[in-house]
């Protein structure tokens, strides 16, 4: 869509002239990191809506909603932030290797040793490595979209119905998946892409020395009917 086009076109316009200092530099790289991943799940959303495959892009769309909070976390947070993705990865790094060493997996024990010996400061905000807590705290529907996708991007009653419908005369089996309302709500997955990439952008603006991005974000936005979100 274009949109989403002109949202690429900014995002290869030379993101690194308008990095902080090295010493401030954290929250920047990391934002860089998720916002170039959340374009390529924009990407994906949109192949597999094309294919007709709206309803398999639930997965890439939470994922989004998940790239984009942790944008607007960096900005509120900065390096308080980064520390707490850092204690998470620590965290999680460590059930790896536990689950590694039980099904005698070999793997690189001094660069394991290295992640565990970290010392991360704590910060408060490491409540918010729990993402229902983190996106309770920014608030604008990002908790109910994750949570709307979440049902279809896991094995669950909700993701297994769409494919069927019994009624008390019969039963009736797809291949396909059917919502029981009018339309197919899925025809909105290529806006959604572009939605949560917009705001995505718009996090990351806030990142960059000077926000360069502001005007542009704000003509695309005003397009798309996103006046005043910039």
């Amino acid at each position: 869509m274009p949109g989403l086009q002109a949202l690429t076109e900014l995002l290869v316009g030379g993101a690194a002239d308008h990095a902080p200092a090295s010493e401030d530099s954290r929250p920047f790289q990391v934002g860089w990191g998720m916002v170039a991943a959340l374009h390529r799940q924009a990407a994906a959303v949109v192949v597999l809506h094309d294919q007709g495959l709206g309803h398999e892009a639930a997965p890439n769309r939470r994922l989004m909603v998940e790239y984009v909070a942790h944008l607007q976390w960096l900005v509120r947070d900065g390096d308080d932030a980064v520390d707490s993705m850092n204690k998470a990865h620590q965290h999680k790094h460590g059930g790896l290797r536990k689950a590694a060493d039980e099904g005698g997996y070999q793997y690189d024990a001094e660069a394991a040793d290295a992640v565990r010996d970290a010392v991360i400061p704590g910060n408060p905000t490491n409540t918010y490595n729990n993402t229902s807590n983190l996106l309770g705290r920014l608030g604008s529907g990002l908790l109910q979209s994750w949570l709307g996708e979440t049902q279809l991007s896991h094995a669950t009653l909700v993701a297994a119905g769409a494919f069927y419908r019994e009624t008390d005369e019969h039963l009736e089996l797809f291949l396909t998946p059917t919502y029981g309302i009018e339309g197919d709500p899925m025809e909105a997955s290529p806006y959604i892409a572009f939605f949560f990439m917009f705001f995505g952008m718009v996090a990351f603006n806030k990142l960059m020395v000077d926000k360069p991005w502001t005007d542009e974000l704000k003509a695309i936005g005003d397009a798309a009917g996103l006046a005043g979100a910039v």
